[in-house]
């Protein structure tokens, strides 16, 4: 079975019919006629349930889509892992600097004898989650956890790096020196980053634009239509016979 063309079909057909509905509202469609097969159709019964009909047809072709959406498609794939991974980093080090800084004076303390002096060059880090379950795959096959079952702590556990050199005796023979310093952010600092990545990841790569778009603007053209078919319905004829009460 050819999973990946069937959902390239169901995709296009969510796509095709969400545009077709979305242009229909945006230039304000009479539906009460239409053109089919070349001939002009009049509608006359239940007009005003056009829209709701429209929705039911584009929420038939979400779920069609949403079905066969491939294995995973739904989590990041591996570029959009990088990006995390390196937007992560980006930010920890920002926040942890000053941390950073100290574990170095105390690396620097322990291991070399004043008055060395000390300049920190760079300060970097790696995200240890997708090495953490290599290493636990190698040794556990198929029984270990894939990236998207761990817990959010872990996905987003980091290992931040200051790296810093010694100038020894004052003629310029410099001592490299190294810290690291175990960092996993909480929450409230990991969901902007991910938004972040996913609004980045929309231009940069093409996982947002092939799984998670078509289903966001079938969505959006599914609450659109059921809001037009309400307005038919329910709003108009209340503020008609709001204003019809008030004269």
């Amino acid at each position: 079975m050819d999973d990946e063309g069937d959902f390239k079909k169901a995709r296009g057909f969510l796509l095709t019919y969400s545009a077709f509905v979305l242009a229909l509202l945006y230039f304000g469609a009479d539906l009460t006629q239409f053109k089919l097969m070349g001939n002009e159709v009049q509608l006359h019964q239940h007009t005003k349930s056009a829209w709701l009909v429209l929705a039911v047809v584009n929420i038939y072709f979400w779920f069609r889509c949403y079905q066969r959406v491939p294995r995973l498609g739904l989590y990041f794939d591996g570029p959009m892992n990088d990006l995390y991974d390196r937007a992560l980093v980006w930010v920890a080090v920002k926040l942890k600097k000053r941390a950073l800084n100290k574990q170095a004076q105390e690396h620097y303390a322990e291991n070399y004898t004043p008055p060395a002096v000390m300049q920190i060059h760079f300060y970097g880090g790696e995200a240890t989650a997708r090495d953490t379950l290599e290493e636990d795959s190698r040794h556990n096959g198929d029984e270990a956890s894939e990236l998207h079952q761990i817990s959010r702590a872990a996905r987003t556990k980091m290992r931040l790096h200051t790296g810093y050199t010694l100038d020894h005796d004052g003629q310029g023979h410099h001592l490299p020196g190294y810290s690291h310093l175990d960092y996993e952010p909480r929450a409230f600092i990991t969901w902007p980053v991910k938004a972040f990545v996913i609004a980045r990841g929309a231009f940069v790569t093409p996982w947002f634009t092939d799984h998670i778009a078509p289903l966001v603007l079938g969505g959006i053209s599914t609450l659109l239509a059921l809001w037009r078919w309400c307005d038919v319905n329910f709003f108009s004829t209340t503020l008609s016979h709001g204003a019809l009460i008030c004269t």
